[in-house]
């Protein structure tokens, strides 16, 4: 007990300088990031050629489902963060509880912009709609799909941290599912002024 709680020690003194998770994780992240970022790009020049088009098709949007959908990512990074502190300081059922509670509220998200996604087919808007609703299927269904996989990840990690609190590959692993939600987070608040408000 005492060395793993010195590995944890350890661990904290290491990492104080560096970016939390994997290195690995973080140029993932960037790419991913940059990809996104470059057909926020092109959709903005798009908006910028057709825009009575893009307004006409945004008309059609309720921002609400939107703003509910920012205050629970921001919730639940809010329950990541903590879920992550709680690990390093050695509370690994905080942790788990805390790291769940975020999975969950992703499990939310996803059920509103599904049932934001069934409104929108049941009023025959699909990909093939126009140019706009090509963009707002493309960007929200990429983000859907990371959230899925995040979910994913949250749960693993929830799971794992009763057995796997001491161990430092385990903490690293945590901190990189951890960033990786704070990317969907950002993604998402990127996504809702771009698609819903301008």
């Amino acid at each position: 007990m005492d060395s793993a709680l010195e590995d944890g020690e350890s661990f904290k003194r290491r990492r104080d300088w560096s970016l939390p998770g994997d290195a690995a994780w973080w140029m993932f992240l960037t790419a991913e990031f940059l990809t996104l970022f470059a057909f926020f790009v092109v959709y903005a020049f798009m908006r910028r050629a057709n825009l009575e088009e893009f307004q006409a098709a945004q008309a059609l949007l309720d921002p609400r489902f939107a703003l509910v959908n920012s205050l629970v990512l921001i919730t639940s990074g809010y329950c990541v963060a903590r879920g992550v502190r709680a690990l390093r300081c050695g509370g690994s059922e905080r942790s788990r509880s805390w790291v769940l509670a975020a999975a969950a509220l992703g499990v939310v998200f996803i059920a509103i912009k599904g049932a934001e996604y069934a409104e929108k087919f049941g009023l025959g808007l699909t990909l093939s709609s126009g140019t706009f609703w090509f963009f707002y299927y493309f960007l929200t269904g990429f983000h859907f799909l990371h959230v899925l996989l995040g979910i994913g990840f949250l749960v693993w990690v929830g799971l794992s941290a009763p057995k796997k609190s001491n161990a430092l590959a385990f903490h690293v692993q945590a901190e990189s599912c951890a960033a990786f939600w704070h990317m969907l987070d950002l993604v998402w608040i990127l996504l809702f002024p771009l698609l819903y408000l301008l």
